[in-house]
């Protein structure tokens, strides 16, 4: 028994006519009623009670009816999934992410995608950033965003996904809330929250040189690892903090968002996955992601 047969005996079997089923098939009627017959020989039962009035299905050929209906639907279920997984439209993803991404540009990343891939499941995971990537070099995770410093991690690709500069969190009321840009030095001798040195060394190095270079002395009031709690002692009035650009979308009014002038440190979050060729579902998520 094969496809053909099939098509060709559910066309007769749904329309009891073989000239209807015939049309049906973009064929003549002959060469349909001898398929049939041929079909029936190979089974060895008769599937159609034939006169010259009418057409009827056999037990043999109603039993085979609900088989067939049943298989030919399968088969183009398969093969409907089998074009969308090759074409990256269903599948399954596992991300993770560290939380300070999930704030910024990550999250309403995931959201358009969820929207354009709607057959796309993700299964995400919050995670420091050497869990991270440990779990993606264990093949426990298909990417991540994370935060590195230094040269990359060991049998991974990485590619910059976002590149943001830093602006001043300070107190309202504060007496550095009203300049209209903050230079280096008037931070000299300042009360500031900052994340610790061991969350990302290379920042924070940067931001320790910055500082001293322009003659201004780190006074670290506060060590913190989330921007929440960072803004939320900012506004506590237990210090100022750099924090994020994408931070002063908060909305928050008691905490004042000033830009640095010149350049300062930029945070930058990577997106690592094992190297490729990637599979369709990943390869659309990544092409989402970097496309920007």
């Amino acid at each position: 028994m094969n496809t053909r047969q099939m098509r060709y005996f559910l066309a007769v079997a749904e329309t009891l006519h073989f000239r209807r089923a015939a049309e049906s098939l973009h064929m003549s009627q002959p060469p349909l009623s001898q398929q049939i017959a041929a079909f029936e020989e190979e089974l060895g039962v008769a599937l159609f009670v034939r006169d010259r009035r009418s057409v009827a299905l056999t037990e043999a050929g109603e039993s085979l009816l609900k088989d067939v209906r049943r298989i030919l639907a399968d088969m183009d279920t398969a093969q409907r999934r089998a074009v969308d997984t090759g074409l990256g439209r269903v599948g399954r993803l596992r991300v993770g992410f560290i939380g300070p991404a999930i704030d910024g540009p990550l999250g309403p990343d995931l959201k358009a995608f969820g929207e354009s891939h709607p057959g796309i499941t993700l299964e995400l995971s919050e995670k420091s950033t050497p869990e991270l990537v440990e779990r993606v070099q264990g093949k426990r995770l298909d990417a991540a965003v994370v935060r590195l410093s230094g040269p990359g991690p060991d049998g991974l690709e990485h590619r910059v996904y976002h590149r943001e500069t830093y602006v001043l969190a300070v107190p309202e009321g504060h007496r550095l809330a009203g300049e209209a840009a903050i230079e280096p030095r008037m931070l000299d001798d300042e009360p500031l929250i900052m994340f610790p040195r061991a969350l990302n060394p290379m920042l924070h190095d940067q931001w320790t040189a910055l500082l001293s270079g322009a003659g201004a002395r780190l006074r670290v009031a506060q060590e913190v690892l989330t921007k929440h709690a960072t803004v939320a002692l900012v506004a506590a009035g237990l210090g100022v903090s750099p924090v994020p650009r994408s931070t002063a979308d908060t909305g928050r009014r008691d905490v004042a968002f000033v830009p640095f002038a010149g350049a300062t440190p930029e945070l930058e979050f990577h997106l690592v996955t094992r190297p490729g060729p990637h599979g369709p579902a990943l390869a659309a998520f990544l092409d989402h992601l970097l496309r920007k």
